[in-house]
């Protein structure tokens, strides 16, 4: 999947395709701020999803998982999105956040395919740097990038691990016309670059898992846009995500 989150499937596979970062020649100029207001889940909580092709058949399937209990004492929660095809191919994510900011310290991405090697992205946060390792094989290759630091124009600049987007779609201020930019950190690309936010209508839909009204998030760079549908109900799930051709379609809650 060409985006934010990564996961193309063809027919009988799972597929790794281009980032939402990759192939951006430009940037957009918004200044990033914290736009992740407050996490809406209490609790721990699990969620499962169909991966579709527009054509309706179903390719894939994906659990997310919010851990808040993970280091008890620490005050962070594990975030996982855990993905496959069950032939083999997976695409398996998870970060460490701030339970209150969402500001991560870990996250890591492993992609499998059969009778291959793992090949795993992973950023180490140390501000005011993150570094990013990518491991394929044998080879490592690691990188350092500059988070945003404040400055008297932007006191408050926001910003974000790339596998942590399921859920900071959720804590955003929820409102007609509300609009945010905010710094992705991605560790497959090794790039930061500025992600627009927006809430743009609500709308009644029907998937799986039963009939919702979801306020309509847009998320876009300078070339890429892609969609979440996230329940006005707290603790505002996503009901589902569009991002090309495919959609990630709410099977179950746990």
């Amino acid at each position: 999947m060409r985006g934010l989150i990564r996961l193309l499937v063809a027919p009988g596979a799972l597929l790794l395709a281009a980032t939402l970062g990759a192939g951006c020649s430009t940037d957009i100029g918004a200044p990033p701020e914290r736009v992740f207001k407050a996490a809406p889940w209490t609790a721990d909580e699990r969620m499962t999803y169909d991966l579709v092709e527009r054509g309706g058949q179903v390719y894939g399937t994906c659990e997310v998982v919010t851990d808040v209990d993970h280091e008890p004492g620490t005050g962070t929660t594990l975030l996982s999105f855990l993905c496959g095809d069950g032939e083999g191919y997976r695409d398996d994510r998870t970060a460490l956040v701030d339970s209150a900011t969402l500001e991560p310290q870990t996250a890591t991405r492993t992609i499998t395919k059969t009778d291959e090697k793992a090949t795993k992205f992973e950023s180490q946060y140390d501000p005011p740097l993150v570094r990013l390792t990518a491991t394929e094989g044998e080879k490592t290759r690691t990188t350092e990038r500059d988070l945003p630091e404040p400055t008297k124009e932007n006191p408050e600049p926001g910003w974000y691990d790339d596998e942590s987007l399921l859920w900071l779609v959720r804590g955003i201020p929820l409102a007609q016309g509300y609009k945010g930019a905010f710094r992705d950190i991605n560790a497959s690309t090794g790039r930061i670059f500025t992600v627009e936010v927006s809430v743009v209508a609500q709308e009644t839909l029907k998937v799986p898992a039963g009939e919702f009204t979801a306020w309509k998030v847009r998320v876009r760079t300078s070339s890429v846009t892609h969609y979440f549908w996230v329940d006005i109900e707290s603790p505002h799930r996503i009901v589902r995500a569009r991002v090309e051709h495919l959609s990630y379609e709410l099977t179950g809650i746990e």
